[in-house]
């Protein structure tokens, strides 16, 4: 998938330009039931993810901010394998949704080049629109999740 590969790169970059490695056992690690409901399984990793400084994206551009797009983006892509497993758009379709208009903002951030744009912030640049719908989309996920799971039954 091309969403996929985008966050892998766009986490590459965030990695090369810290000269570190990340090890986040906690949102790697998968549900422990498929049968128990995706919202308890997520909501945790979807809220530790996109909790941060209100301040941290204000320059777009910034490495502290791509970090934080990709920790949510990340999650949103082990919440994206979960719903798979789970039945898919049929059982999911907000959730869905939610979750691909994330994946095109990850993707637009990237191809629109924002991480260490000194002008990522400035008037006319899609980055602070990209960032917001990946910052806000996180947190939307999980109410999504909970309503498709309410609706379900």
């Amino acid at each position: 998938m091309r969403h996929r590969t985008t966050i892998t790169a766009l986490a590459a970059v965030i990695l090369v330009l810290t000269g570190c490695t990340s090890s986040n056992d906690d949102a790697d690690a998968e549900p422990s039931s498929s049968a128990s409901k995706l919202s308890t399984d997520w909501m945790t990793k979807l809220e530790n993810a996109t909790k941060a400084d209100k301040a941290i994206c204000n320059e777009v551009g910034d490495e502290a901010c791509a970090e934080h797009l990709t920790d949510i983006a990340l999650v949103v892509t082990d919440v994206e394998l979960a719903i798979d497993e789970a039945g898919g758009l049929d059982a999911y379709p907000r959730s869905m949704k939610q979750i691909d208009q994330i994946n095109e903002a990850v993707d637009a951030y990237t191809e629109h080049e924002c991480l260490g744009d000194e002008n990522a912030g400035i008037s006319g640049s899609p980055c602070p629109d990209d960032a917001r719908t990946i910052m806000t989309g996180g947190a939307a996920l999980q109410l999504a999740l909970e309503t498709d799971e309410s609706k379900a039954g």
